[in-house]
């Protein structure tokens, strides 16, 4: 993982660790070509509320009903709502702050932002598969839901201050102007998307620095990042987990989302077509012994710099959990996890509580469910080697 450093992005990270389990993530990007900007509409609407006002006689009491007009604050906001028009081919680039509504979420634009016009639509997608493998709501009924975040460390003051967008969720596109190496990130409240591939070419090509690393710039979004990204606010948003557990499940998702969606959607099709698969280092083979030691630690020992251990032990717990316990494994788990009211935060690392997840785990799939893992992973050729990045059939 990429190491990022800025005053900016400090203060975004320090925003995300109430969050229980904080993601980041880093990527490469992308060059577009023959990108047409899609059509805007401002929307705008008029709550009409009434107000009673009493006047006190000695006679009489006398109750007057008047009505008084106000506006909400995304009502009285100045920036415009966007409509795509769900062609692929078809661009938009935002020219200020503007936002999409869609079913499933509400996409909060910044100035040189670009996105195709399916995106909107392959977002939504994204979001209904993660829910359906999962088996969880992007919309639990039992979270309390608040205004859009500030974001004002990474703005310079709050565009979307006070909007009320209920259970939605926020999906922050960020341009990194200051080149201060922002990368996407995510917690329970929101998601945040700083994708090389979503900065206009214009912005892109005055950038001598960008330009330089035109090469290492997709000419797709890299929808297996988004739906990473993705999972980690759904899955927070139902409980607190682990980093084995958030970044496997994410890592997890990642994939196969991609593989789910890949015949219905071109842009994902695209994805599924050109990426590399590959395994992250890990710092000690895993097997029956060690297996359920090493889930406890979480990893909490590696250095920012050596990060991704977490990722592919968790991908592949996930992966035999699948095979050996069905479809809907991450389910029971969650539904474990909530039940016993675990809270686990990766900036105070607590072995107890770490121990209390792999007990919750072993509750819903048996004692031996870690000996057996690591006697898969053998089995595999999973999590068997050392020191560097390999590449998956």
């Amino acid at each position: 993982m990429k190491k990022t450093d800025g005053k900016k992005f400090s203060a975004l990270v320090l925003s995300l660790m109430m969050a229980g389990s904080t993601v980041l993530c880093s990527c490469t990007k992308s060059d577009s070509e023959d990108k047409d900007s899609a059509k805007t509409e401002t929307t705008a609407a008029t709550t009409v509320t009434e107000t009673t006002t009493e006047a006190t006689t000695e006679a009489t009491t006398t109750t007057e009903a008047t009505e008084t007009t106000t506006l909400s604050a995304r009502e009285a906001s100045p920036y415009e709502e966007i409509t795509l028009d769900g062609v692929k081919e078809h661009h938009f680039i935002a020219t200020d702050y503007c936002y999409i509504e869609t079913e499933k979420c509400f996409i909060f634009m910044e100035k040189d932002i670009e996105i195709p016009g399916d995106f909107a639509i392959v977002l939504d997608a994204i979001i209904v598969e993660i829910e359906n493998e999962l088996g969880i709501s992007a919309t639990p009924d039992d979270r309390n839901y608040f205004d859009v975040a500030d974001m004002s460390v990474h703005y310079g003051f709050n565009p979307w201050e006070g909007w009320d967008i209920g259970n939605k969720i926020p999906v922050f596109l960020y341009v990194d102007h200051e080149e201060e190496g922002l990368i996407s990130n995510a917690c329970e409240d929101f998601c945040i998307l700083a994708m090389w591939e979503l900065f206009s070419d214009e912005f892109w090509n005055s950038v001598p620095s960008y330009v330089e690393r035109s090469d290492a710039r997709r000419d797709y979004v890299d929808y297996a990042e988004v739906a990473h990204e993705i999972t980690h606010t759904i899955t927070l948003r139902n409980c607190y987990l682990t980093d084995i557990l958030a970044e496997g499940v994410a890592d997890y998702m990642g994939r196969l989302v991609i593989d789910a969606l890949a015949d219905q959607y071109p842009s994902i099709a695209e994805v599924q077509e050109d990426r590399f698969l590959f395994d992250y280092m890990i710092p000690e083979v895993v097997n029956a012994d060690n297996a359920e030691r090493i889930f406890v630690e979480d990893y909490h020992d590696l250095s920012a710099a050596d990060r991704g251990a977490e990722y592919v032990y968790g991908r592949y717990l996930c992966q035999f959990l699948e095979e050996e316990y069905g479809d809907d494994f991450y389910r029971q788990m969650n539904d474990k996890i909530k039940s016993k009211q675990l809270e686990y935060s990766s900036y105070n690392y607590d072995e107890a509580v770490a121990a209390q997840y792999a007990e919750a785990l072993k509750e819903v799939f048996g004692d031996d469910v870690f000996t057996k893992f690591g006697k898969w992973c053998v089995s595999n050729h999973a999590l068997q080697e050392l020191g560097g990045w390999f590449p998956m059939d």
